[in-house]
């Protein structure tokens, strides 16, 4: 008996490449034919009009071929590298020209060529021993690239024992990459101090998050940081273009353009809704070669090449810089009262799928933080609750008119410096007790004690009267700058707002708008307030505030269209008023 079933060799069956049915016998010479033969049949080409491409042959080819399109385009030389001018022409430029690579971390968002960055200067150097006469020539730096994402300690060790080897025998150094290094927890990141430390590697690493809070500082010293910066439409436009060019050159014969349907505007178009991302703005390339149809007007290609993209890419990460850069920029925005960039910075938010009680959490401080008013605390409040009930997207409208009501309110820090002076006092100075007239006597001990005796209760008298509620060692104490006195409600409010009809400008105080820790601080100009000589003085302080006059010149001739600040008259008074004060001052000391 056989030791295993012999196989009919009359019998039928199905080539797995083609799904032809033929004799068993012949299926090794059919293969061997099918797989060398185009991949799209005997009639060649697209369906659509596409350049048509021979099947790959070889192993390599195979492996080549199933590349996605955005890494077969990736440049193979500096020459070819687009982007990033400040640094490729710059600090790395001055060192490849001397041979060295340093250690080196590359911080930006994806798509900015981080990778191919990597891979291109660990080519484009030969070791430094070549550039020493008489030293024979080595071979180029070995590299090795690792992801944090599926490597461990366990390959960085393996990679870092074999390159002290290499560096031992053959003089060669090894370059090591390290993809998404954040990945790596501290601990892990540890690994690399003493390889990096003594040169037995040289560490490139990438990351998409802030390296000062991800990696380790220790490591952190030990590299340079390149900060890559997303690519202009113009940068991802050349990107395509290129990509265009090289993608012809294989499919098409001499002189014959191999996409024409793909023209300026469709491109101009992917690179603008790519956002800066070279990865994506490929991918996108690719989706238009395979989509677009020649016979079709340019109209007709780009509505369908929308309709397969849906919506633009926002490079944002809601718990990395992105976050917090664009809250912290709408934030501002607010406190200077433009509301057209306060909204483009809260539909960069809304639209990259934050969190819209985050954004009504910031609101809120914002209503204390910088316009100090029961209104717009309200406001704030009422649009978190709104955002609560309705969610996303109709609360997107709650979100902007906050954002518009709290932009154009009038601004007043008054509360929060107060607020501030008070909290540096209990954390760095000596906590008094409470006096006793003041504090809480619920029980006969806690009278008997004097606790809350001789207090006087306000209401019960038909007239002001006063007594010391600070500490005896802090009597005196003020953290909220003096308010403005002498005028009604209506004329502070027309003088804290300038007037205008946003609500911008800044405000003035009578007695100079300063504030701080005791009663009888100085809010005369000091000598050293004023610069340049006699009337040329454009800088000026009074009390905690200062005076620019350029700065007012610029705000009246950029927000106020040219018209002069109502309280400029005010302001102007006031400082020849205390610069007259100092000349007295000055004259009674030199007496």
């Amino acid at each position: 008996m056989m030791g295993r079933e012999q196989v009919d060799t009359d019998q039928n069956v199905e080539c797995p490449s083609c799904q032809t049915i033929l004799p068993y016998s012949n299926l090794n010479q059919h293969l061997d034919r099918c797989l060398t033969e185009t991949s799209f049949g005997s009639e060649g080409g697209f369906a659509s009009g596409h350049p048509s491409k021979s099947a790959p042959s070889t192993s390599r080819e195979r492996l080549d071929a199933a590349r996605p399109f955005a890494e077969r385009m990736r440049p193979q030389s500096l020459e070819e590298f687009v982007g990033q001018d400040g640094i490729i022409h710059g600090p790395l430029k001055a060192l490849l020209s001397q041979g060295r690579i340093p250690s080196m971390i590359l911080w930006g968002p994806p798509g900015t060529g981080k990778t191919t960055l990597a891979r291109i200067l660990a080519k484009s150097v030969p070791s430094r021993a070549s550039f020493k006469p008489g030293a024979p020539i080595t071979p180029p730096h070995r590299f090795v690239e690792l992801s944090a994402t599926s490597a461990g300690t366990v390959e960085v060790k393996k990679v870092m024992d074999e390159a002290l080897n290499r560096l031992q025998l053959t003089g060669q150094r090894t370059v090591l990459f390290i993809d998404e290094i954040q990945r790596f927890s501290r601990a892990q990141q540890d690994v690399f101090l003493p390889s990096v430390e003594k040169g037995q590697i040289i560490l490139i690493a990438a990351t998409t998050e802030n390296p000062s809070f991800r990696l380790q500082g220790a490591l952190l010293s030990r590299m340079r940081v390149f900060v890559l910066t997303k690519l202009s439409v113009d940068e991802c436009h050349q990107v395509l273009k290129n990509a265009l060019a090289r993608e012809s050159a294989s499919t098409s014969a001499e002189d014959e353009i191999a996409y024409p349907h793909l023209d300026e505007e469709m491109l101009r178009w992917i690179a603008t809704m790519a956002d800066g991302d070279a990865r994506t703005a490929l991918s996108a390339l690719e989706l238009a070669i395979t989509t677009v149809e020649a016979g079709a007007s340019c109209e007709e290609n780009l509505s369908r090449l929308k309709t397969a993209l849906k919506r633009t890419w926002l490079q944002y990460d809601r718990t990395g810089d992105h976050h917090y850069d664009t809250i912290s920029a709408l934030h501002k925005s607010i406190r200077g009262s433009n509301p057209d960039a306060a909204l483009y910075w809260l539909a960069r938010m809304v639209c990259s799928g934050d969190d819209p009680l985050f954004i009504a959490r910031r609101l809120i401080v914002a209503a204390s933080e910088d316009c100090n008013t029961l209104e717009a605390l309200q406001m704030a409040t009422a649009t978190y609750t709104a955002c609560q009930v309705v969610g996303l997207p109709e609360c997107g409208e709650n979100l902007a008119q906050c954002v518009v009501f709290l932009a154009e309110s009038p601004k007043s820090t008054r509360a929060y410096r107060g607020w501030k002076k008070a909290q540096s006092m209990v954390k760095g100075a000596y906590n008094y007790p409470v006096p006793l007239h003041i504090r809480n006597a619920p029980t006969k001990l806690m009278k008997d004690l004097s606790y809350g005796k001789e207090y006087r209760y306000e209401p019960s008298f038909a007239h002001p009267v006063h007594q010391e509620f600070f500490p005896p060692e802090l009597k005196g104490t003020r953290f909220l700058s003096p308010p403005l006195e002498g005028e009604d409600d209506e004329d502070r409010s027309e003088e804290q707002a300038g007037c205008d009809s946003q609500g911008q400008g800044p405000r003035l105080s009578p007695r100079g708008g300063g504030g701080g820790g005791g009663g009888g601080e100085n809010l005369h100009m000091k000598k050293e307030a004023g610069i340049g000589p006699g009337s040329c003085q454009r800088l000026f302080k009074l009390g905690a505030r200062a005076v620019d006059l350029d700065l007012l010149e610029e705000w009246e001739r950029e927000q106020n269209k040219g018209n002069p600040w109502v309280g400029r008259k005010s302001l102007m008074a006031l400082i020849a008023r205390s610069g007259r004060s100092r000349e007295e001052d000055e004259g009674r000391e030199d007496a």
